[in-house]
């Protein structure tokens, strides 16, 4: 149980501000609401909550390998979603159409899921509601597009539009690890023949050169010592990397730190504009499919600022919120955030003087997504030979470090 801060109107109109503990955000908004109040804001408590911060990042961690059981593959959802959806709009009931999924699941824990979903309906919960219970499987943006389903009455379409959100989402994400499997399959064994010759070959040389007594050239002793290091001092190295990258861990849970990296990525050289263009089809495609869902616009932002994964985003998304709060609009925050690129702003703008913003930002989607493909593959076409050209060098400078002397002891013995 965690432990939210929240700020609520009570029926007379004044405002209330109070501690509840609860499972998850949607668990303490359920809590506030049956205690007759509107919720207006919701945060957990960071000062109460932190000593249990070890415990819910193990327990995170479970969820993330799935020991739980109650992690679902994005495409099966994906699936799940679309299917629903289209036996809903054959004229099923919810249950029934649960029932139907059930049994073609192939899948044991999407059918323990599905089977405590369709109890929970049966019991006089609602289907958003059931959905947050599994919150590994159902993420915040799906329960809350369910949930305004629910209130609109048009279940069917909701869904097919959250199923293509969903499709799209996956397909951008798999777009950008194809782009990087070469790339990284490359360096993987570069780095690996590298290591294998500073380990088994190098020493080969050092035998050959001692008692010789020729003067060695500094980058032949500097690549002798680096191979005997690494054969002498083996767990000091291997330490060495397992301590930097728990050491990075650690310093990402710092929010200036995690800041300053994520503004890094932002600006650094090339690919800097690749992930702004990811950020600016995700946010849009995000806030495009809640509002077309029927989710109210300071909601649909929250929910959209808990997708993207970069601080600096996540700041300006929360003062787009503030602003859309005292009646103003989007683009006029993002315009003087150098996250976002001119023309997604100016797209923004226009589908707000038109009145069609969700529309508006699902082209903005579609046009991001798609520079995304294209700079992903000339990025992978350009770094392929950059890599090779790299490794190539440090090959080089090997082999120079040890035929160097050994040129010199040929002319000493000649």
């Amino acid at each position: 149980m965690e432990k939210f801060n929240y700020v609520a109107v009570k029926k007379d109109g004044s405002d209330i501000k109070g501690i509840v503990e609860a499972v998850n955000l949607n668990d303490a908004l359920t809590k506030i609401k049956a205690m007759g109040y509107y919720p207006s804001q919701v945060l957990p408590d960071k000062k109460n909550n932190k000593k249990d911060s070890i415990s819910n990042s193990f327990f995170a961690r479970l969820n993330f390998l799935n020991l739980s059981g109650h992690k679902i593959k994005e495409m099966d959802l994906v699936i799940f979603t679309r299917q629903l959806s289209v036996l809903l709009d054959a004229g099923l009931s919810l249950v029934r159409a649960l029932h139907a999924l059930q049994k073609q699941s192939r899948f044991k824990s999407m059918n323990e899921i599905i089977s405590d979903i369709v109890d929970m309906i049966e019991s006089g919960r609602a289907f958003s509601d059931a959905l947050a219970h599994y919150p590994v499987t159902f993420s915040k943006v799906y329960i809350n597009i369910v949930k305004a389903g629910e209130t609109g009455g048009a279940m069917d379409q909701v869904l097919r539009r959250l199923a293509d959100f969903l499709e799209r989402n996956l397909k951008l994400r798999q777009r950008i690890n194809a782009a990087l499997i070469y790339p990284s399959l490359v360096l993987a064994v570069s780095v690996s023949i590298l290591i294998l010759v500073i380990v088994f070959v190098i020493p080969k040389f050092m035998e050959m050169f001692q008692g010789t007594g020729i003067a060695l050239p500094f980058l032949t002793l500097s690549i002798m010592s680096l191979s005997d290091f690494m054969l002498t001092k083996w767990y000091v190295f291997i330490a060495g990397i397992v301590g930097l990258i728990a050491g990075y861990k650690m310093l990402l849970s710092n929010f200036t730190f995690r800041k300053f990296i994520d503004n890094f990525k932002l600006n650094i050289p090339v690919l800097g504009g690749l992930t702004k263009k990811v950020i600016a089809a995700r946010f849009s495609r995000t806030l495009s499919t809640l509002l077309s869902g029927g989710v109210p616009i300071l909601r649909a932002l929250e929910l959209t600022k808990e997708v993207i994964d970069n601080e600096v985003v996540a700041t300006a998304i929360a003062d787009v919120s503030d602003h859309v709060r005292e009646g103003g609009f989007i683009s006029k925050v993002l315009e003087h955030n150098s996250a976002f690129p001119q023309l997604m702003v100016n797209m923004i703008s226009v589908g707000e003087e038109s009145g069609a913003l969700d529309k508006m930002l699902s082209k903005v989607a579609d046009t991001y997504e798609e520079e995304v493909d294209v700079t992903a593959n000339t990025l992978t076409s350009l770094l392929e030979p950059f890599l090779v050209i790299i490794m190539g060098g440090v090959v080089l400078l090997i082999v120079l470090a040890m035929f160097l002397p050994l040129m010199t002891l040929i002319q000493s013995l000649t």
